[in-house]
């Protein structure tokens, strides 16, 4: 049922993290009982301690709820509240596929609505965040943080407010994602084939193309997903 593991830094979190995945995957279901204790602490191999301290940073998330002498159940309404991409959770690389397939979808309707939306001055700051993934040339450090502001860039010009906060919490939880993905295209012809996609994107907002501009979100980001399967596959 559970993946027992060598001694990470935070045991607690680390057992906290993959009922959250059983509970948001939906195989544990709202109001359904959890394990007990000893048998969570049989499977991941841990005192019966590690296991109430991981309880209790799920109980105070709100995914789950304690009734005294009777166990620990699935909270009630647990997909209805305060939607929440935790970063520790992308350390599977399902639950990144996942999120990135989220990040497709988002980021392709935003540059649709950049196309339509933006302003003068928004494209100029576009241009601004474009330029600076251009200079950053072989340097993956810069060229991540680079990548960020320019995708930031495009939401911000599809002038929708929940686009924007929505795309700045996915870009803040998959920050690390982004940079080992950069790290790992440093010296390959990968790099100028991100040069060219961003420069696509820009492109077809600049000509306010919406079509345009989502296809090419698209392309570039399923390059980049793609990319970290084939990387993972050879690991």
């Amino acid at each position: 049922m559970f993946t027992a593991f060598d001694r990470p830094d935070n045991l607690p979190d680390a057992i906290a993290r993959q009922i959250r995945l059983k509970i948001l995957s939906a195989e544990f279901q709202e109001g359904q009982k959890l394990p007990t204790e000893f048998e969570l602490a049989e499977s991941f191999q841990v005192s019966r301690n590690v296991v109430r301290e991981a309880i209790a940073r799920l109980k105070l998330n709100g995914l789950v709820e304690t009734r005294r002498g009777v166990g620990t159940f699935v909270a009630g309404n647990v997909n209805a509240r305060k939607f929440e991409v935790i970063a520790d959770d992308l350390l599977d690389a399902g639950q990144l596929k996942h999120v990135y397939q989220l990040r497709i979808e988002i980021e392709a309707g935003a540059a649709a609505l950049a196309a339509e939306n933006r302003t003068a001055r928004q494209l100029k700051a576009l241009e601004t965040a474009l330029r600076e993934t251009d200079k950053a040339g072989g340097d993956w450090q810069r060229g991540a943080e680079a990548a960020l502001k320019f995708h930031l860039a495009v939401t911000q010009c599809s002038n929708n407010p929940y686009f924007i906060r929505l795309m700045e919490h996915l870009s803040y939880v998959l920050h690390n994602a982004v940079r080992t993905l950069r790290y790992s295209t440093t010296g390959t012809e990968r790099i100028g084939h991100i040069e060219t996609e961003h420069h696509e994107i820009f492109d077809a907002i600049r000509n306010q193309d919406a079509q345009k501009a989502r296809q090419a979100m698209r392309h570039h980001l399923s390059n980049g997903m793609e990319r970290y399967e084939y990387l993972n596959k050879k690991d």
